[in-house]
């Protein structure tokens, strides 16, 4: 017994012996009250530039520094007037000392404006890692590139930080308008109303500080000769004659063998330029224009008998998911009603043309999920 309490007792002894190993250690290290870091560059950056690297020195004592990278710039070639570049800085206790504050009025941070964040402890204070934020990278956006024509559509290339663009229309080097937009075309239809040969320019305006970039060159010319400019033109009128309507442009000529827009509706006009109505077949695809030619979408009761024309005017047939419904509708694009058989299996398609589904028929069949008759 006494035996066994000896050994406890030495247990004891060497276990406090053990535990208070990294308290004697911790007092043999000196603790590193202040960081002092200085930012600087070999040259400013400013918007376009490289993202670069970025230097650190320190002037404190008790560790040094490991390395400096930027934490904001992994999907980044260059910069953008206003991004914000944030530093992460990794120190090493020399030896004899420790890291053991990360409240910022332990750090001292200069040069290229920077601004202490946030720090973290690892390794029982021998490795530290510091954030910093530098100033906001100033200037003005790079030009823009990848202009191209698209008929009457200017296209161009994105650039980052940019909140919109200003585009410059031109006729043989001269201004015709100047227009600004979010997007990265814009339709100059309608600006085309004299013969010339038609260029743009594309400067882009940053988010951060309203400043405009540097124009782009000019793009590839866009040539309307004195007989496209009635095409081009996009203002004019209706004309009525004893063949039927068409629509004059105010620069001479009209719209022929083909779709044009016109005060946001849509009208189809034949090889003599008349405007077409009722049902039309174009492009392996039936239309339907009213008596006023305009071409109409959704849901159309013509003739005594329903029809489904999609968002750009096609008729549609066959089996169609409409608004939560199924309808059918068969090759002349009618909407089937009643009882049909499809494929072999029998429907039943309610007055509405909407297909009943995992229910009984009005004349007492039922029908499943699929809307088929279950015998």
């Amino acid at each position: 017994m006494l035996r066994k309490r000896w050994f406890a007792a030495a247990l004891a002894a060497v276990l406090a012996a053990g535990m208070s190993v990294p308290s004697f250690a911790a007092e043999d290290r000196e603790k590193i009250d202040d960081v002092k870091l200085r930012f600087s560059y070999s040259e400013e950056p400013s918007s376009g530039d490289d993202i670069g690297d970025i230097s650190v020195t320190s002037t404190g004592a008790g560790y040094t520094v490991g390395s400096a990278e930027y934490t904001n710039s992994e999907d980044k070639d260059v910069w953008t007037v206003g991004d914000v570049p944030e530093v992460k800085v990794e120190l090493y206790a020399d030896d004899g000392y420790y890291f053991s504050y990360t409240s910022s009025s332990h750090f001292s941070v200069s040069g290229g404006g920077a601004d202490f964040k946030r720090a973290r402890i690892y390794d029982d204070g021998d490795y530290i890692e510091v954030y910093v934020e530098l100033d906001r990278i100033g200037g003005t956006l790079e030009a823009v590139t990848g202009l191209e024509w698209d008929e009457t559509t200017a296209h161009w290339e994105e650039i980052d930080g940019a909140k919109s663009y200003e585009v410059r229309l031109r006729r043989d080097d001269r201004t015709v308008t100047t227009v600004e937009t979010t997007g990265t075309s814009y339709n100059f239809g309608g600006y085309f109303n004299e013969e010339g040969d038609y260029t743009f320019r594309v400067r882009a305006i940053a988010s951060y500080n309203g400043r405009e970039g540097d124009w782009s060159e000019d793009s590839d010319g866009f040539y309307v000769d004195e007989h496209e400019v009635g095409r081009y033109g996009g203002t004019g009128h209706w004309v009525q004659d004893a063949r039927g309507f068409w629509y004059a442009y105010d620069t001479g000529g009209y719209p022929s063998n083909g779709w044009m827009q016109i005060n946001n509706y849509w009208y189809l006009f034949d090889s003599s330029g008349y405007m077409l109505t009722g049902w039309q077949y174009k492009d392996r695809a039936w239309y339907y224009l009213n008596p006023s030619g305009v071409m109409l979408t959704g849901w159309q009761y013509i003739n005594n008998v329903w029809y489904y024309l999609n968002p750009s005017g096609v008729m549609l047939t066959g089996w169609q998911y409409i608004n939560g419904a199924w309808y059918y509708m068969n090759a002349s694009g009618a909407m089937l009603t009643g009882w049909q058989q499809l494929g072999g299996l029998w429907y039943y398609l309610g007055t509405s043309g909407a297909m009943y589904a995992n229910t009984w028929t009005p004349d007492g069949y039922f029908v499943n999920a699929s809307g088929v008759w279950v015998q």
